[in-house]
Order: C-alpha cells, then structure tokens, then sequence
C-alpha cells in the first residue's frame, strides 16, 4: 500500500507540474510516453511535439490549475487512471479563454519512471457540480 502512496504523490506531482503554464508547453515532451497522445475538444490528436508547437505559437497560457480530482484509479501497479477539473485562463489566437474541462489521464510507468500516456481534454465549461 505506501508504494501506491508514493506513486499517487508522483502522479499529483506530474499533474501540477502540467498546470503550470511555465511547463505545460514541454511537459509531454519531458515526460510522455513515446506513443503519448493528447486528444483536444476537437476530438483532433496531437503527439507531445505538435503539442509544444500548439502552446508556443498561437496561445499564450495565463494561468493555469488542477481544480479537482474526480477520479483516481490504479488500474494496475503500473497504469493509473486520472479524471480532474483543470482550470485555465489562456489566450488562443488573440481570443481570451476562461475554461474549466475536465481532462482524463492515464499513467504510465516505464523502466520504473512515471510517465503520461494519455490525456484527452473535454470542452472549457464543465459543470463541477455533476461530480458531487
């Protein structure tokens, strides 16, 4: 049980270094699987590069935050399922965003390192109160 402990504490740790918006743009690139996808509210994949290329270029990420954890599930010792709310302020092609999605996650862990396979983000307007 306490390995499950220090792993949770890594994943958590993983998810805040993603919300920061001084490391969003290189977080899949330092610490995703190679097969790692992102899925926007598009529906659109993008691999961890694309990913940095995106945030780089046309968005300028103001504030960002893991609001809640809905769900948090080791599906074995080594994947983990993660379901929270991120709240984000961003500015997209000169457009300002305000957004609350909720974003499901999984982990990995590969040669004993946790690392991001997963991560598909809904629309920016979750109801936070359809998880109580």
């Amino acid at each position: 049980v306490t390995f499950f402990m220090n792993d949770k504490e890594t994943i958590i740790s993983l998810l805040n270094e993603f919300a920061n918006p001084k490391k969003m743009a290189s977080f899949f690139v330092n610490n995703a699987t190679p097969d790692f996808l992102f899925i926007r509210p598009s529906g659109n994949p993008i691999d961890a590069k694309g990913f940095e290329q995106m945030i780089t270029g046309d968005i300028v990420q103001e504030k960002a935050e893991i609001t809640k954890i809905h769900r948090f599930e080791f599906l074995s010792e080594n994947i983990v399922m993660c379901i929270f709310t991120l709240g984000s302020k961003f500015t997209y092609k000169g457009t300002a965003n305000d957004d609350l999605p909720t974003v499901t996650s999984i982990f990995k862990k590969v040669n004993n390192v946790w690392k991001i396979h997963w991560m598909q983000r809904s629309t920016g307007n979750s109801d936070l109160s359809l998880w109580d």
